[in-house]
């Protein structure tokens, strides 16, 4: 019978005695009575979440991203990036004597929120067109030209079910395995490098990151920007007595894996200069880096390309 006391009898739910049900908080409370003194009982929280907040009113008008910048405007922001880059580079410079007064530059400028080219990556860009000059790497991260002031290969990321593509490359005569003619020119990979010492290939390249990206522009027919290194040049020609010039697009057209000459492994990217661009400059290949001369001539390694000019 409902509510018998004596042990063993049958227990029925109230809900099927019919009689008034009980909430949820109710029957926690009369089961918090029956406990010893002393016993706590821990209320569960309530079983439904509460209602999420509307963030958006339905009646208010939609907010539109603002529209891409027109060439011209991204010429004056380039224009007016470079001008502030000059003038901190060489702020920076006579008060430290040097100090990476490259980097410190860029990070200025960059603090400023002025950026460059943005969401542009390969191909031409505005304001810079073949023959333009940079004075330092620092400089082509700024201006959207190149955006790895230490790596050779700049590139953009696989995203979106899209391949890494490589976008612009830097030849300054860091690798002795360089063939470097001009308008063509076999151009070294990344990785292995002893860019901190005798910058001499010290280990074998691996297909990846840059030098999988320029293996994919030559599967995709994705044209890659060229910048050469010039060298030391007076303080008249360039605020940072270094020279680099962009050569324009070109197109990368074959690719091999070979033993180079520090008897590593090393990747090769054939590069020929893309039609209907202005004619190339005169003497355009890069130097080699004066250290990999040096060391030649030290250790009786040199060839025609660590010939003195």
């Amino acid at each position: 019978a409902p509510g018998d006391p004596r042990p063993g009898a049958p227990r029925r739910s109230s809900r099927l005695e019919g009689g008034p049900r009980k909430s949820y908080a109710e029957e926690s409370l009369g089961a918090a009575s029956l406990l010893p003194p002393g016993t706590a009982l821990d209320v569960p929280a309530a079983r439904r979440a509460p209602r999420a907040r509307r963030l958006v009113d339905p009646g208010a008008p939609a907010v539109l991203p603002p529209p891409p910048p027109s060439e011209e405007e991204e010429v004056a922001r380039l224009q007016e990036a470079r001008a502030l880059y000059k003038e901190y580079f060489v702020r920076i410079k006579q008060a430290t004597g040097g100090g990476r007064a490259d980097l410190k530059a860029m990070s200025e400028v960059g603090a400023l929120g002025l950026k460059c080219c943005e969401g542009r990556h390969v191909g031409s860009l505005p304001g810079m067109p073949p023959g333009t000059e940079f004075h330092n790497r620092a400089e082509m991260q700024v201006c959207g030209m190149h955006r790895k002031w230490l790596s050779g290969i700049d590139y953009r990321p696989a995203k979106d079910g899209e391949e890494a593509v490589a976008t612009a490359l830097v030849s300054s005569g860091g690798y002795e395995d360089d063939e470097d003619d001009g308008d063509e020119l076999w151009y070294t990979g990344s990785g292995g490098n002893d860019l901190l010492s005798s910058r001499r290939q010290t280990g074998a390249q691996k297909l990846e990151k840059g030098n999988l990206a320029l293996k994919n522009n030559l599967e995709s027919g994705t044209p890659v920007r060229l910048l050469r290194y010039v060298g030391e040049v007076p303080p008249e020609r360039s605020y940072s007595q270094r020279l680099f010039i962009y050569d324009g697009l070109y197109a990368v057209t074959d690719y091999k894996y070979e033993v180079g000459a520090r008897q590593h492994g090393v990747f090769k990217f054939k590069l020929v200069r893309c039609a209907g661009q202005p004619p190339l400059r005169k003497e355009a290949s890069a130097k080699l880096h004066q250290r990999l001369v040096d060391l030649a001539h030290r250790d009786g390694t040199a060839g025609e390309r660590h010939r003195v000019s």
